[in-house]
C-alpha cells in the first residue's frame, strides 16, 4: 500500500500540472470608444489634429486586436468646411448625454476578460474635465469670454464613477490639456513631474504598498499642470502624444494602416516608446515648449498583444 501511494503521487502531480497549464482564460471582447472633437463651428479654439487622432487610433487598435471579437464607436465633432456646426441629432456626435449613456451601457455588459478602451482627443479644462459637444445647433461652448458651459463638461470624478461598476479592464488614453488629472495620485502613481531621480521613483513605485486590483489603466498626454500640444501648420497632423502613440503601435501614415504590428506590446512598453519618440521635449523651463506624458504606475502592467508562439 505504501508503494502504491508513492507511485500515485507523481501521477497526481502530473494531472494537477496539466490542469494548471490548461487554465489560461480565453480572451474576451475588445470595445473601443474613440472620441474626437476639433470644435469647428463652435466658439472655442479649433484643434487641427484631433479628428485624425480619433480616426487613426480607431483603425490602429482595430488591427491590433483583430484576433478578438471587437466593436468600435467613433464619436466625432468635426463641423463642416463652411465652419458650420454638426447636426445635433447625429447619434455619433459626442455630447455629454450620448457619451455617458454609451459608456454606462458598455460597462454594464462588460465581463471579466473584456477590455474597454476609451480614447479622447479634444480640449481639457484645468481640472482635467473633457469639453464635449453642445447638443444644439448654435454650437455654443463659451457662455461669455471666459466661462465654458458647465453642462458640456465630463469631469474626472464623473468618468471614474461611470467606470466603477466594470467587471473587466478599462484603458483610458487621453490627449488633452491637463490630462494628468486622470492619473490619480496614490502610492504608485503621480500626475506631476517628480524632481527626484528616476531610479528612486521606479523603486518606490514597484515596491510600494499600493493596491493592485483590476482597475482603470490610464495613459495621458501630459501632466495635471500642463497643456497638450500639436504642431502648428501641416496638411495632416496629430497631437504630439498621439503621433508617437500611433508610431508605437506600428501605424503607417502613408498607407493609413498598421503595417508593422508588434508581436508583443504592453502599456508600459508603449509608454516607453512614446517617451523616446515624442517630437516635443519632455521637460524644460517653460511649459509652452514641453509636455510630459503620464501613466498609472506600479508593477501592474496591461498586455495589449502577445506573440502566441
Amino acid at each position: 500500500m505504501h508503494m502504491k501511494h508513492l507511485l500515485l503521487f507523481p501521477l497526481i502531480l502530473l494531472l494537477l500540472g496539466c490542469e494548471l497549464v490548461h487554465q489560461h482564460p480565453e480572451p474576451g471582447t475588445f470595445t473601443h470608444v474613440a472620441i474626437g472633437l476639433n470644435y469647428r463651428g463652435t466658439n472655442a479654439n479649433v484643434l487641427s489634429g484631433t479628428i485624425n487622432d480619433a480616426r487613426e487610433q480607431e483603425a490602429a487598435f482595430a488591427s491590433l486586436f483583430s484576433n478578438r471579437d471587437s466593436s468600435a464607436y467613433l464619436m466625432l465633432q468635426e463641423g463642416s468646411s463652411d465652419d458650420s456646426y454638426d447636426n445635433p441629432s447625429s447619434p455619433s456626435l459626442p455630447t455629454k448625454e450620448r457619451v455617458t449613456k454609451l459608456l454606462s451601457a458598455l460597462v454594464e455588459n462588460q465581463q471579466e476578460q473584456d477590455l474597454l478602451l476609451i480614447t479622447y482627443s479634444g480640449h481639457g479644462m484645468e481640472d482635467g474635465s473633457w469639453v464635449l459637444a453642445p447638443d444644439d445647433a448654435s454650437g455654443t461652448i463659451f457662455l461669455d469670454a471666459t466661462t465654458v458651459d458647465p453642462s458640456l463638461l465630463l469631469s474626472v470624478g464623473e468618468l471614474f464613477a461611470l467606470l466603477a461598476p466594470s467587471k473587466g479592464t478599462t484603458l483610458l488614453i487621453i490627449d488633452s490639456c491637463y490630462a494628468g488629472n486622470f492619473v490619480l495620485e496614490n502610492g504608485t502613481s503621480v500626475s506631476l513631474i517628480d524632481p527626484r531621480p528616476i531610479f528612486s521613483d521606479a523603486y518606490e513605485a514597484y515596491f510600494s504598498k499600493g493596491s493592485y486590483e483590476k482597475k482603470v489603466f490610464v495613459m495621458a498626454a501630459t501632466t495635471a499642470d500642463n497643456t497638450s500640444k500639436e504642431p502648428i501648420g501641416g496638411s495632416h497632423i496629430h497631437g504630439y502624444f498621439t503621433e508617437a502613440l500611433l508610431g508605437g503601435l506600428g501605424w503607417d501614415e502613408e498607407s493609413q494602416s498598421l503595417l508593422n504590428k508588434p508581436s508583443s506590446l504592453s502599456l508600459d512598453g508603449l509608454y516607453c516608446y512614446i517617451m523616446e519618440n515624442q517630437r516635443i521635449k519632455l521637460s524644460g523651463t517653460y511649459q509652452a515648449f514641453y509636455q510630459h506624458p503620464t501613466i498609472v504606475g506600479g508593477p501592474l502592467d496591461l498586455v495589449l498583444c502577445q506573440d502566441e508562439n
